[in-house]
């Protein structure tokens, strides 16, 4: 019985050492494709960007504490 909540343990650390990960490259693709749609559509003052970059960012949040209430919920 001890030895499956070490296992479990190791797995819950794997998902919180991803999680950064994960919410970085989430981050960076909304912020590519709102610099792209700034260039694309000649937008000054880099709107698309700013905006895609903050959804990506809140985006990237809710799916954090999503996947934190899932673990917790089955431990």
């Amino acid at each position: 019985m001890e030895e499956n909540k070490g296992g479990r343990r190791k797995n819950n650390w794997l998902v919180f050492t991803g999680m950064p990960i994960q919410m970085g490259v989430t981050i960076y693709v909304f912020y590519r494709l709102g610099a792209w749609l700034d260039t694309r559509y000649a937008v000054e003052g880099g709107w698309w960007m700013k905006g895609l970059t903050m959804l990506g960012v809140v985006l990237s949040m809710y799916q954090f504490i999503r996947q934190v209430n899932y673990l917790n919920k089955n431990e």
